[in-house]
């Protein structure tokens, strides 16, 4: 096995847990399960699941599973031998959870894929670029000693805020959309976000996700209360200043990678955050 695992308790309230690795052979890991709401991102990996000896459940590839918990339960994972193993587990105690706005039970309500219900919800959600920037950030946190814990703690909020923002909103239709209608938006903003560099037009974007123009555009702006461009500038602009602020990368780089020329990119950026590029390379 090649590791590089880590595990920080950043208080009685958050762990997070990281890691990288190759199990050369079979590997079963049995351990409680944590109780309250665990974020976990899965870059990669293959693996088979299961609570309490019940019927196990597969995770095969990249995703986001939001896994909710109370009281005394047994998890069983089973890693498959040669295959990269590289993830993001972040835990947040149920009293923590509530006062930082995480509403277990609006997060259990929620109508995305379920893998297992019985004992322990377990929720799978696709691996947008959002969470998967910042769960690299965490996997390759450039800081040392008690920075380092400071950088970690902010990052896994970060990640949990933007992980769990459907299954948080997602139930909340706005009037006169269907549930259809709404999880076909949802979708849309998904799809927009994974080819934000070169965004895909409005007509090839419907028909992706299996509506129409119309309702994609003022269905769209109902929803998010911005249109399809709006979000997807939104969405550079915060790409942009996670890349930045992140280091390692030159204001150029950085307007090229999310598709800007650099006067305008610079004009954008300090309209929406305040400050110029340039200060966040600093």
């Amino acid at each position: 096995m090649i590791p590089a695992i880590w595990s920080n308790q950043f208080s009685t309230d958050m762990t997070m847990s990281g890691g990288t690795v190759v199990p050369r052979e079979l590997l079963e890991v049995r351990a409680p399960v944590f109780q309250g709401l665990q974020v976990i991102v899965s870059l990669n990996g293959k693996l088979r699941g299961g609570v309490n000896g019940r019927a196990p459940f597969d995770i095969d590839g990249s995703g986001v599973y939001l896994v909710l918990a109370s009281g005394c339960h047994e998890g069983y994972d089973r890693f498959e031998p040669d295959t990269l193993q590289r993830y993001v587990k972040i835990g947040i105690d149920p009293l923590s959870a509530e006062r930082s706005g995480f509403d277990i039970e609006r997060i259990a309500s929620n109508r995305s894929k379920r893998i297992c219900s019985d004992d322990v919800l377990v929720i799978h959600q696709p691996l947008t670029p959002a969470v998967k920037s910042i769960a690299l950030q965490i996997l390759v946190c450039p800081f040392q000693g008690a920075l380092r814990n400071t950088y970690l703690a902010g990052k896994g909020l970060e990640l949990s805020t933007i992980a769990t923002e459907r299954a948080l909103t997602g139930g909340r239709t706005s009037a006169g959309l269907s549930g259809f209608d709404a999880d076909r938006l949802w979708q849309a903003r998904e799809l927009a976000e994974l080819h934000f560099r070169e965004p895909l037009t409005l007509h090839e974007l419907a028909r992706q996700v299996g509506i129409n123009v119309k309702k994609l555009t003022s269905g769209f702006r109902q929803q998010f209360g911005m249109s399809v461009f709006e979000h997807i500038q939104e969405y550079r602009l915060q790409e942009s200043y996670r890349m930045l602020s992140a280091g390692g990368y030159s204001v150029s780089e950085v307007a090229t990678f999310v598709g800007y020329a650099i006067p305008h990119f610079s004009t954008l950026f300090r309209k929406n955050f305040g400050v110029s590029p340039s200060a966040l390379t600093v």
